[in-house]
C-alpha cells in the first residue's frame, strides 16, 4: 500500500506553533496534497494529513460513508493536530485548514465550527485561523444533480459506480507514479457529496476567516465560476480574500504544472495570516 496515501503527521520546528490541516478530495487520497505537506513542513510547519472515512479502500466502503463521515475524519484530525501543537509548545496552537476539491467544503465546516474568538481564547479550544480552498466545487450542473439524487435513491442503484466522464484532472507528466483511484464513483456517495455542497452553500456567509482561493482554467471537474461564488458569498473581509488563477492547470493543482506557483501563494498567505494572529495572541 502506498505510504503517500495513507493518514500523515509531519512535525515540524520544535517551538513552532503553527500548525496546517490539509484535506484530500472525493475518491482521493492524501496523495493529492503530498508534495504541498513537504513544502509546508521544510517551513517549520506541523502538517496533517488525514485519509477520509470510506477512501482509497474500496468503492463498497466509498458508497457506504456520507460527508458526515468525511467531515468526522477531518474534525478529529484538526483535534490531534491542536493538541499535538499545543502539547509540543505550550503555546496557542495557530492552526490553517487547507482543502482541496471537496476538502475544500469540509475546510469551510470546520473554520464555521471554529471560527476565531472575539474576546478570550481557551487555548485548550481548536481555532482555524485561516483557511485554504483549492479547486473547490459549490454546484454541479443541475441536470447532474438531480439525476444523482434521485437514481440514488433507487435501492438497486446506490452502490453502482459510474465512470468519470471530465476530461483529465493533471496535466503535468513529471509525478511519481500515482496510487490506483477507483475506476468509477458510487452514485449515493455521490449523492452524499451534493447534499455537502448544498449544504455548505448555505453556510459561506458564517466563515470570516482570512480565505485562500485557487482554481485552475482548464479544470474538467470544477468550473472556475465558483471561485467567484466562493469569494462573494464568505463572510470574510474582501481584503482578507486572496485569489490564484493558475491558466495552465487541471483540476488537481497540487500535482500540476503550476504547482510551485500554487504553493508559494499558499505559503505567503499563511505566513500573513498565521503570523498576524500569533503576534495578538
Amino acid at each position: 500500500m502506498d505510504p503517500l496515501s495513507q493518514p500523515r503527521f509531519l512535525v515540524g520546528n520544535v517551538s513552532e506553533s503553527r500548525g496546517v490541516l490539509l484535506i484530500h478530495g472525493f475518491s482521493g487520497s492524501p496523495f493529492e496534497l503530498h508534495l504541498l505537506a513537504e513544502r509546508l513542513h521544510r517551513a517549520g510547519y506541523h502538517v496533517s494529513l488525514p485519509l477520509l472515512a470510506g477512501h482509497h479502500q474500496s468503492l463498497r466502503a466509498l458508497a457506504d460513508s456520507t460527508w458526515h463521515d468525511w467531515l468526522a475524519s477531518a474534525e478529529q484530525a484538526l483535534l490531534k493536530l491542536h493538541e499535538r501543537v499545543l502539547t509540543a509548545t505550550s503555546l496557542p496552537p495557530q492552526i490553517a485548514v487547507v482543502g482541496f476539491s471537496m476538502g475544500g467544503l469540509l475546510s469551510v465546516e470546520l473554520a464555521r465550527r471554529y471560527p476565531v474568538p472575539t474576546g478570550s481564547e481557551d487555548v485548550r479550544r481548536p481555532v482555524v485561523n485561516a483557511l485554504g480552498i483549492l479547486a473547490t466545487p459549490l454546484w454541479l450542473p443541475s441536470w447532474q444533480e438531480r439525476a444523482i439524487v434521485r437514481m440514488a435513491r433507487l435501492s438497486g442503484l446506490q452502490r453502482l459506480a459510474v465512470p468519470k466522464l471530465a476530461g483529465r484532472d493533471v496535466k503535468a507528466r513529471d509525478l511519481p507514479k500515482a496510487p490506483l483511484r477507483p475506476w468509477g464513483m458510487p452514485l449515493r456517495a455521490l449523492a452524499s457529496l451534493i447534499e455537502l455542497m448544498r449544504t455548505m452553500r448555505g453556510h459561506l456567509g458564517e466563515v470570516r476567516q482570512p480565505t485562500f482561493l485557487s482554481y485552475g482554467l482548464h479544470d474538467h471537474t470544477v468550473p472556475p465560476a465558483c471561485l467567484e461564488a466562493f469569494a462573494q458569498e464568505l463572510g470574510t473581509p474582501a481584503e482578507h480574500i486572496s485569489r490564484l488563477v493558475l491558466p495552465d492547470s487541471f483540476h488537481i493543482l497540487p500535482l500540476d504544472v503550476e504547482r510551485e506557483q500554487l504553493f508559494a501563494a499558499v505559503e505567503q498567505h499563511l505566513t500573513r495570516y498565521l503570523a498576524i494572529t500569533a503576534a495578538s495572541a
